[in-house]
């Protein structure tokens, strides 16, 4: 097996009723899991505390150079990261590019949009920065 060019994978938003779209323009994504410790040490221990993990998190971030009209990707995504009250939506990873399928899925959950940045430099491209944050554990979580 050789390397991974992480060009091939790009993130999906789910249109509402599980039709999946590609949000154009992406530049970095970066899958975060994080887990927190447990101590498990005691005054027996001597020097050295002991732990363990505890409970896992896992956050998306991503940068984007919007690729408008983007109605059914950026829009999406948009609408969602605006919303009052915020609703979790379905966000995919697949590893085929923009041709990707659902065969291509390497992860799969339901996430709420966070920091939700725009950048409008001057002389330079209109960027979108944004963190997706877990609403409920992945149903699919694997590198390739």
């Amino acid at each position: 097996m050789g390397k991974k060019a992480g060009n091939d994978y790009r993130l999906w938003i789910d249109n509402g009723s599980g039709v999946y779209s590609e949000i154009k323009g992406q530049q970095d994504l970066t899958v975060n899991r994080d887990s927190s410790l447990i101590d498990t040490s005691s005054k027996d221990d001597g020097a050295y505390g002991t732990q363990m993990p505890g409970l896992k998190s896992c956050s998306i971030n991503c940068e984007i150079y919007p690729n408008l009209p983007d109605a059914s990707g950026y829009g999406r995504l948009e609408t969602v990261a605006l919303a009052s009250p915020q609703a979790a939506n379905n966000f995919q990873v697949r590893k085929g590019g923009s041709a990707g399928s659902g065969s291509d899925v390497v992860f799969q959950a339901s996430m709420y949009v966070g920091n939700f940045n725009t950048a409008k430099p001057k002389n330079g491209v209109v960027g979108v920065s944004f963190q997706l944050a877990l609403a409920a554990a992945p149903t699919v979580d694997a590198l390739a």
